[in-house]
């Protein structure tokens, strides 16, 4: 085995993310600590032929109510965040390759507080992550595979990386939602989960709210109700529907169910538009949609505070405080 350049700097890495959390552990803003996101400019497309779409209802939009309460019933809330650097570059050969270093975390607060909360169960991960062939020079732990096996294609290098850090964000949102799910608290409580659910087993205690619209599921089979969409005003939904992946050439495998919801005035058509991904609702759509507008009565402070829920914004903010950004890494970086 050949060792990786400088092994201990790498090591100072996982306890410097360590004396970070800690350091800043209860912290639940952190102002200094955001970084805006980078903004998906992909097309919208089309619904692929292996899922299936089927109206829950009349097709249309609907007004939820007119008179929403001030306060909703959600207790729980949960989002996960990854940030993925640029740590060493390895010698391979002559070659000159990138060697990563991903942070991620997960946290599920508890409202105690018409604005107040309190963190329920968290959960932070950190791995360097190598392309294949650096992987199986390397015996060191903490060092994760990311599967690219061309050490000339820097792209795939740099891609493959990003996959397997949304993978290891994904794998702990995956388990802290199961520990939610064994716990006491869902027995008479709904999760709120940032992002969707489909694609994972079938969890009727937790809702996904997903603010990116690149797949138009709509689209194929009711183009007329996908144009309603992109009108809807304010304080409108779609029509209940139901998504489900083709397994193979006959059969059908997990479904899960969704509509739209205009949080804010559209000045453009996906501008407040959420869509709401769920097994089972904790309670009639109609007063589940009124909660969520209540949700977002606070405006995150974010680059899509129009269709943000503040308790999700506050999640963010604290997984913030816990991992460290890129500019204290840079930091750090020039200091060793």
């Amino acid at each position: 085995m050949r060792p990786i350049n400088n092994l201990f700097l790498l090591m100072e890495w996982f306890e410097f993310a360590k004396a970070f959390k800690n350091e800043s552990h209860g912290r639940l803003s952190g102002a200094d600590y955001q970084e805006l996101e980078a903004v998906d400019t992909r097309p919208n497309s089309l619904l692929g032929e292996n899922l299936k779409i089927h109206a829950l209802e009349i097709p249309g939009t609907y007004r939820v109510i007119s008179d929403y309460p001030t306060e909703s019933s959600l207790v729980y809330f949960m989002d996960g965040v990854q940030r993925t650097v640029l740590w060493k570059h390895y010698d391979y050969n002559g070659a000159r390759i990138p060697i990563f270093l991903q942070f991620c975390g997960a946290v599920i607060i508890k409202r105690r507080g018409p604005d107040s909360f309190v963190p329920f169960d968290t959960i932070y991960k950190n791995a360097i992550l190598v392309p294949t062939f650096v992987f199986d020079e390397l015996d060191c732990p903490g060092i994760v595979d990311t599967g690219a096996k061309n050490y000339y294609d820097l792209n795939e290098i740099r891609n493959k990386a990003k996959v397997k850090s949304r993978a290891l964000r994904q794998e702990i949102e995956q388990e802290i939602m199961h520990r939610f799910i064994e716990s006491d608290a869902s027995d008479d409580s709904v999760l709120i989960k940032d992002g969707n659910i489909f694609g994972s087993m079938k969890r009727e205690g937790v809702v996904g709210l997903i603010k990116t619209h690149q797949t138009l599921y709509l689209q194929s089979l009711y183009p007329d109700v996908q144009q309603m969409v992109w009108n809807m005003p304010q304080y409108h939904r779609s029509m209940m529907f139901s998504i489900q992946m083709l397994e193979n050439a006959c059969t059908l495998s997990h479904k899960v169910n969704s509509f739209y919801l205009r949080m804010n005035e559209p000045a453009h058509p996906e501008m407040g538009l959420l869509r709401v991904e769920y097994n089972k609702l904790p309670a009639p759509i109609e007063e589940f949609s009124s909660w969520l507008l209540a949700e977002a009565r606070v405006r995150a402070k974010c680059d899509r505070w129009d269709r943000q829920i503040y308790p999700i914004q506050v999640c963010e903010n604290y997984l913030r405080t816990q991992i460290p950004c890129s500019r204290h890494i840079a930091m750090v970086q020039r200091s060793m």
